[in-house]
């Protein structure tokens, strides 16, 4: 049993009960630290705590657990095992001072029986009759429990039975014949007159058990009692959830300042269940309740009918009631939350945290208010206790307040956070993050946009006027990767280049186009930072890594774990409440897409092989077209407000797609170069590739019936043309910056003879490559026998071609290879 269990179950009542410590009817006792001629410590059932008000005691607020500490001079551990032994025992069990209207009062009993019993002692009791008649109320189900019973609860009350949902009697709520005093038994629960009629359609809550019997069997209504003005519980609200034939409730509560400011808050309660219920108020006298109404008539049934019939619609609030009385968090500004009840208004500064991580902790900045404006500001987690024991006494000190009742604010101020949290965390996407509203305009441009025909060519259009000048095959490459971030099926691209090739502008580019909430960009990633994330904060997001050559070798696994399984799972240990060390799993959920850039020729391979790679065009005549583009852009002649618009444009064209599923008939009809390396992993990458091509134009797919885009030639086609260049790389013992340079270097050797034999500094006149990227180039093609290295490092080294191969043969033949099956479909 844990400490809030124990705290729980184990009434403060109970507790006092063992030192033979019994409140009066007042709810006090004489404190016992301290020497006390008059009874000055309260018992607050309510909270289970007691407070002493004597100015000279050494203690003041106290839980179960603290007040056997103190009484026993026991250690904490001690206090806790008497407890769970108390507590598991369940003996005399005491919920609420006898003074609270609302309050319980009474011992863990055997209900069904008392009330049994008390159905037949009231058919020989006079005083209980009288006392029923003098308040309008029929004899009928009610019980008396005389004093002459051997267990002290209820004596000399009439009885109420609360039933559950089943009917039987769950618990009990007595009404004294004598004086005013409330009471109900232990652990209270059920509702009166019972649960209501599946098929209700029209409802009176009453403020009281009392006025719920007075008008129990009017005509029409279905009738039910709160207890209380803060009496409307979980169990009323669940009942109330399940009638799904409910239109009208109907407030029958007290007309005084208590009665008119629960008022407003059980009408905003209800609304939040059923925002389409009507709301009406039964026109009470001033001062009055249902009760004494009754009691002032002589066809009671008659006179409430016809109240019901000039019922009104409950007035909305003036603001003044709304700010100081209606307890229910104000969220117009999520950086200042507002909850406002009769005791004081807290202010939560700053918000709360809605991340995955947060979600074990409820910290938050709490400035409260007193009705006469004095400040108290608490820093505090609302899932510690001991932290909102402190701060509720804090605060009371300071603003001169009752501390249980600003504990109760704190205990009702956390369920009303961890309900905004949610929905905050419901309001998020698939991405993880809050989407993105498109306001009418803009969503009917978008689809236009993507139900029109040559959707891919056109989007390419888009791509080189956002920046993109060249590169048209690997832009459009990209961009498809990188949309596939919100689909089931990621994809993954691995750009590579030499330095100051324009891979890494090529990535910023694209991942411009993709809706902001959805991308994570690194430059540098430590070795276990991807495992401690929140569960949920990598799912369906495009992440961006500059330079992948940068990441340490935990972080590459990370990050290949995420593309290919998808999840992280990583066993680790925290250290309970007892201080006990356990175990524990932490899990970081995909899926993601992804686009690294690297300068590297050789990658791990089992990075490589998860992605598309895509070799940066590092031709004389790229970079003529960069630096022309550079050129405009600096004249003014290519204007940067269209290239925002082209950004914003596509971003909001795939906030619009759906991550639907996708069959390809055609899947098993195109077979890719058995010379391709891995050729498994490379085959289920392009009928991915397929399946976000097909996604992408949805708005033009017809779909099966299970809803399901079925994909067509034109996307297989596209497919083909779009990663020519990346399958051909999966066949070419060269990476594609490599063979760039060793196609360039062919050309200029072919020109001058097949054996010609040639030097660095030659080389470097030619083609333009700075040295170090060049002689790595030489070395590399050394290694691999493609080129014969002679000479001395004194006298310098020559090279000669060793190995023509054919790489545009090889080219013509894949390209041959799949046209012709596509032609055949």
């Amino acid at each position: 049993m844990t400490i809030p269990e124990i705290k729980n179950r184990l009434s403060i009542l109970t507790v006092l009960s063992h030192y033979d410590l019994t409140p009066n009817s007042n709810g006090m006792i004489k404190c016992p630290f301290h020497e006390d001629t008059k009874a000055s410590m309260k018992v607050y059932p309510e909270t289970n705590t007691v407070y002493c008000f004597g100015g000279s005691c050494r203690v003041s607020n106290l839980d179960v657990i603290d007040l056997i500490m103190q009484l026993d001079g026991s250690t904490k551990r001690e206090a806790i095992l008497k407890a769970k032994q108390w507590a598991s025992e369940a003996t005399v069990v005491v919920k609420e001072a006898a003074t609270n209207p609302d309050s319980y009062r009474g011992e863990e009993l055997d209900v069904a029986t008392i009330y049994a019993q008390s159905l037949e002692a009231i058919k020989s009791h006079q005083g209980a009759k009288s006392y029923l008649a003098s308040r309008k109320l029929s004899v009928e189900g009610v019980g008396y429990k005389t004093h002459k019973t051997a267990d002290k609860w209820g004596r000399g009350c009439v009885l109420f039975a609360l039933r559950d949902q089943a009917g039987e009697v769950a618990s009990l709520y007595g009404r004294s014949i004598k004086g005013k005093g409330h009471y109900y038994s232990a652990n209270r629960r059920g509702l009166y007159p019972a649960y209501p009629n599946p098929k209700t359609q029209r409802l009176v809550l009453t403020e009281s058990v009392i006025d719920a019997a007075t008008l129990v069997g009017i005509e029409g209504f279905e009738v039910l009692a709160l207890y209380g003005t803060n009496g409307l519980t979980a169990e009323h609200q669940q009942a109330l959830q399940e009638l799904e034939q409910l239109q009208e409730i109907v407030l029958a509560l007290d007309q005084d300042a208590a009665g008119r400011k629960a008022e407003v808050v059980i009408a905003d309660q209800l609304l939040a269940m059923k925002p389409d219920l009507i709301l009406t108020r039964l026109p009470l006298a001033e001062g009055q309740d249902v009760n004494s109404t009754a009691q002032a008539e002589e066809e009671v049934m008659e006179y409430f009918e016809a109240l019901l019939a000039e019922r009104r619609p409950l007035p909305p609030p003036s603001p003044g009631e709304r700010e100081l009385n209606v307890a229910s968090l104000e969220t117009n500004n999520p950086h200042q939350l507002l909850y406002c009840t009769a005791t004081a208004s807290y202010r939560i500064a700053g918000g709360v945290r809605a991340a995955e991580k947060d979600l074990d902790s409820l910290k938050i900045t709490l400035i409260a208010t007193s009705p006469s404006g004095r400040k108290s500001r608490q820093k505090l987690d609302l899932y510690e206790d001991k932290q909102v024991e402190k701060c509720a006494r804090a605060i009371a000190e300071r603003l001169s307040l009752r501390p249980d009742l600003v504990e109760l604010d704190l205990d009702r101020l956390t369920d009303e956070l961890e309900q905004y949290r949610e929905t905050l965390r419901q309001q998020k996407g698939p991405s993880g993050e809050t989407e993105i509203e498109l306001n009418a305009t803009d969503r009917s441009r978008c689809l236009d946009f993507l139900k029109a025909p040559d959707l891919l060519s056109r989007i390419n259009e888009l791509i080189e006027r956002a920046g993109i000048v060249g590169e048209a095959a690997n832009r459009l490459l990209l961009f498809v990767v990188a949309s596939s971030y919100k689909m089931p099926t990621t994809l993954h691209a691995l750009i590579q280049g030499a330095s100051g090739s324009g891979k890494t502008r090529l990535l910023r580019v694209i991942s411009e186009l993709m809706p902001t909430e959805v991308v994570k960009r690194y430059t540098r990633v430590t070795d276990g930072s991807f495992y401690n994330q929140d569960e949920h904060y990598f799912s369906h997001k495009l992440l961006c890594f500059e330079d992948i050559d940068g990441l340490k070798e935990e972080a590459l696994l990370a990050v290949r774990e995420l593309q290919s399984s998808e999840i992280l799972i990583t066993s680790t240990s925290y250290k309970d409440e007892l201080g006990n060390i356990r175990g524990a799993e932490r899990i970081v959920r995909g899926p993601v897409a992804s686009i690294s850039c690297t300068t590297k020729a050789e990658v791990y391979e089992d990075n490589i092989s998860r992605c598309f790679v895509v070799a940066v065009d590092e031709s004389r005549e790229q970079s003529l077209r960069i630096i022309q583009y550079q050129n405009e852009k600096s004249a003014g002649k290519r204007d940067g407000r269209d290239e925002e618009r082209i950004r914003t444009f596509l971003q909001n064209c795939l906030r619009l797609l759906q991550p639907l599923k996708v069959i390809n008939p055609y899947a098993n009809r195109i077979e890719l170069p058995r010379e391709a390396h891995k050729i498994r992993r490379l085959n289920e990458l392009y009928q991915s590739f397929v399946r976000q091509i097909t996604l992408l134009n949805q708005y033009q797919r017809k779909r099966d019936e299970r809803g399901r885009l079925i994909s067509q030639v034109e996307d297989l086609r596209i497919a083909c043309e779009i990663l020519f260049e990346s399958i051909v790389l999966k066949v070419d013992e060269l990476d594609g910056s490599l063979r760039q340079f060793f196609e360039q270097l062919k050309d200029y050797v072919a020109r001058l003879g097949k054996d010609y034999e040639f030097n660095r500094f030659e080389l470097r006149s030619v083609i333009g490559l700075g040295k170090t990227q060049q002689q790595h180039y030489l070395n590399r093609l050394v290694e691999l026998e493609y080129l014969r290295k002679s000479g001395h490092a004194n006298r310098g080294y020559r090279y000669k071609i060793g190995h023509w191969d054919d790489a545009q043969a090889v080219r013509q033949q894949i390209k041959e290879q799949l046209l012709g099956q596509l032609q055949a479909l």
